[in-house]
């Protein structure tokens, strides 16, 4: 009998620890996949901050600062700005994390060499392809819309705009001269939906135009002669918009720039003011 006791107890003991190890593994699993689960940009504030990181890269940084030795007070401070700048891109409601990744990746690319393009200006300063795919908006397909983020974007229904008017569509670019009349039929940039559904070219300075958009970017339709003309001066833009370039690079001092390609970033250049 006390053999068998000590028999017993031993293979209960057994028992228990493959029951803890069970137990212990079990734990580690759930634990593993939550954090796997876990979305670090679920969330707009999750998203900025992941945002702001990407932008606030050492060379970024340091150029925008002016200063010779990076710190992590330095890298702090340009975070908690751009992170704010971010979250101001960004409507009240409607975000969704579906294609965070893609356009976290390109703001990252785009700040790596500490200057801008205008294609990269137009995704991390006014949220151009591909962070264009972040809200879904409240109209449906074919619904009139003012912006991409009235349409549902996480559809991949974008606003598209022809004689002036948009619509939700999933758009299909068409070649230049072809024809736009389909719903979604949206033509390359430079390019508009002309009277004859066609894609024809936007028209440059002095040329005939019936509407704002006929004309080339940085230009409107004079009302008075019916011709295309700049907003402003090429010396004195205060938006992107103004330019044909859709580059303002204004000081950080001032309230108007000049129009310009690209923008390489230092500490006097007005984009620097949420970078440092």
């Amino acid at each position: 009998r006390p053999l068998l006791r000590v028999v017993y107890r031993r293979t209960m003991m057994r028992q228990g620890l493959k029951f803890s190890f069970l137990l212990l593994c079990l734990m580690s699993t759930a634990g593993c996949s939550s954090a796997e689960a876990t979305d670090p940009n679920a969330t707009v504030s999750g998203f900025c901050e992941n945002w702001a990181k990407g932008a606030c890269s050492h060379d970024v940084v340091l150029t925008c600062v002016g200063a010779d030795k990076i710190s992590d007070t330095l890298i702090d401070n340009c975070v908690i700005r751009q992170r704010g700048f971010c979250e101001d891109l960004l409507p009240d409601t409607g975000y969704s994390s579906r294609y965070a990744s893609e356009c976290l990746n390109a703001v990252k690319a785009a700040y790596s060499d500490a200057r801008l393009t205008a294609s990269e200006i137009a995704t991390v300063r006014h949220r151009g392809a591909p962070c264009n795919h972040l809200i879904k908006g409240p109209r449906r397909a074919g619904e009139s819309c003012n912006s991409d983020d009235d349409c549902d974007t996480l559809e991949k229904y974008l606003c598209v705009v022809k004689s002036g008017e948009g619509s939700c569509q999933i758009p299909t670019v068409v070649p230049n001269g072809d024809s736009c009349a389909a719903p979604g039929a949206a033509c390359n940039v430079g390019y508009y939906c002309g009277v004859d559904e066609a894609c024809v070219q936007r028209k440059a300075v002095g040329k005939d135009c019936a509407a704002d958009f006929e004309c080339a970017t940085g230009l409107v339709c004079d009302s008075d002669g019916n011709t295309c003309t700049a907003r402003v001066s090429a010396e004195n833009c205060t938006k992107d918009e103004d330019c044909t370039t859709n580059v303002c690079d204004i000081p950080a001092t001032a309230s108007e720039g000049r129009c310009v390609t690209s923008i390489t970033l230092a500490a006097s250049t007005g984009i620097c003011e949420n970078l440092r």
